[in-house]
């Protein structure tokens, strides 16, 4: 636990080092509050301070006293010899802490002259803190983001290269659906690196521990409540439930994959009675059958801690999720199973995808960059050492096997009846509405039979087709 706190406070401390020294944050400048700065990052009070104490022992900031903290008015920041490649990430990210070091050695071996930055800013603000970069006179060479954040983007923005023809050849290799969420008004203007589709997982000692058969491909959703019933236990004999079946996240990135194996794809799709199964099952595993308990943890905390420590059978998840919780060491071997939710296979998508700003100054330099993370072979090591998803269909078939690719929704045509969340949400802002208007049903105090004319309403007002805040 220790070392975990250490890691936390340097990894802010090099963060907000890079942000001073990319000239983000100019000296004589004021940093971010040390309450904004737990907020965003998601630190405490004590990690956030001893940030702050290191940059200030590096001569790189000074406090003034009922001011707050500033970087140092006489700092001079020295130049770099070589040339710089700036790319600014969201943070905190799996991606960036694990896979991006692996393209960034694969980049440097070719092109040693270049120097490159990593500029993280907090997820909430990523936009906010772009834009205040250009402000500042400094250009991104490339941005990384999530397919979330690409939603985000201001549909006007056209302050991006168009990506098609320089990538022509290597598109023909990636997921065709994956390119659906880098679009803007048909025009290719970012692309994928990796990816994942949300998925079933589940502990493998539990299933054997309790003499219950491990998931088929072929297993119902009668077979899959049978199996969480029986993993359901009060293990230490005391009349209180300690061990669950099914963890279940009320995450708008998580739940939808019920509605979309109800077929719940669209806004036209948007039946009242395959809404109502949705939101009946929901309450079923939760408060009828009692196999699931619910995670309220917004940053899906608890959901690994139960899940690492075996409180938990089942879990859904994605590669990125899964294989932060086995970099921490988890005591086992997650395995995956197909999602028998209802009558259609779909499943959520989520990608981590590259743009380059049109304003950059080393547009080729960004190219040959991404050129690099999209070979073949750095995509194939990057899935063997990270657990990612590769973006191109070929490695995935040469690293894993039939039966885990079609736990994964990979095999043949199925990405093609998965969803990325924006395709049922084009409003950023209605994210944090949803999850609000969802607290009673999920704390069991509304029928699912009332909640579900609330969520047709929500839909419909929220879903693509509607004008954008």
């Amino acid at each position: 636990m220790k070392r975990e706190k250490n890691f936390l406070y340097s990894k802010l401390a090099n963060i907000l080092r890079e942000q001073i020294y990319s000239g983000y944050i100019r000296p004589g400048q004021f940093l971010m509050s040390e309450f904004e700065l737990c907020q965003y990052y998601g630190l405490s009070r004590t990690s956030v301070r001893r940030s702050l104490d290191k940059l200030l022992q590096e001569g790189l900031i000074i406090k003034k006293t009922g001011q707050g903290t500033m970087v140092s008015p006489d700092l001079v920041i020295p130049k770099s010899e070589r040339k710089v490649l700036r790319i600014a990430v969201t943070s905190p990210s799996y991606f960036v802490d694990h896979v991006m070091p692996l393209i960034t050695t694969a980049f440097q071996q070719k092109y040693p002259h270049v120097e490159l930055k990593l500029i993280q800013f907090p997820t909430v603000n990523f936009w906010e803190s772009v834009r205040t970069m250009r402000e500042n006179g400094i250009v991104p060479d490339l941005i990384f983001i999530t397919d979330r954040q690409f939603n985000e983007l201001d549909p006007n923005d056209k302050h991006y290269v168009e990506l098609g023809e320089p990538f022509k050849n290597q598109l023909r290799q990636i997921y065709p659906r994956l390119l659906d969420a880098c679009l803007r008004q048909d025009k290719l203007i970012a692309v994928p690196v990796t990816f994942s589709t949300v998925y079933l997982a589940y502990n493998p000692q539990l299933f054997e521990k309790y003499g219950v058969s491990e998931p088929r491909v072929e297993w119902t959703k009668e077979d899959f409540l049978r199996a969480a019933q029986k993993l359901t236990v009060d293990t230490d004999g005391d009349g209180i439930v300690d061990q669950y079946g099914l963890l279940l996240s009320p995450s708008v990135y998580r739940w939808p994959v019920f509605a979309l194996q109800q077929g719940i794809t669209r806004k036209e799709h948007l039946e009242k009675l395959a809404v109502v199964r949705t939101f009946t099952f929901l309450h079923d595993l939760l408060y009828r059958y009692r196999v699931a308990t619910l995670s309220r943890s917004s940053n899906n905390e608890i959901n690994s801690r139960a899940f690492m420590r075996g409180k938990a059978a089942m879990v859904m998840t994605t590669s990125v999720e899964l294989g932060n919780w086995q970099g921490e060491g988890m005591g086992f071997e997650a395995r995956v199973a197909t999602m028998p939710f209802g009558h259609n296979s779909s499943t959520l998508l989520l990608a981590n995808t590259f743009m380059i700003p049109t304003a950059s100054s080393e547009q080729e330099l960004a190219l040959f960059f991404l050129e690099t993370a999209l070979d073949p072979s750095l995509q194939e090591t990057l899935s063997r050492k990270t657990g990612f998803l590769s973006v191109h269909q070929a490695v995935n078939e040469k690293i894993w096997d039939k039966p885990y690719l079609n736990s994964l929704q990979l095999l043949d045509t199925q990405l093609r009846d998965c969803y990325f969340l924006y395709e049922w949400i084009n409003k950023p802002s209605v994210l944090k509405d949803w999850e609000q208007e969802m607290d009673f049903f999920w704390s069991g105090l509304e029928s699912a039979e009332s909640f579900s004319s609330r969520f047709i309403e929500l839909v419909q007002t929220s879903a693509p087709g509607d004008s954008q805040d």
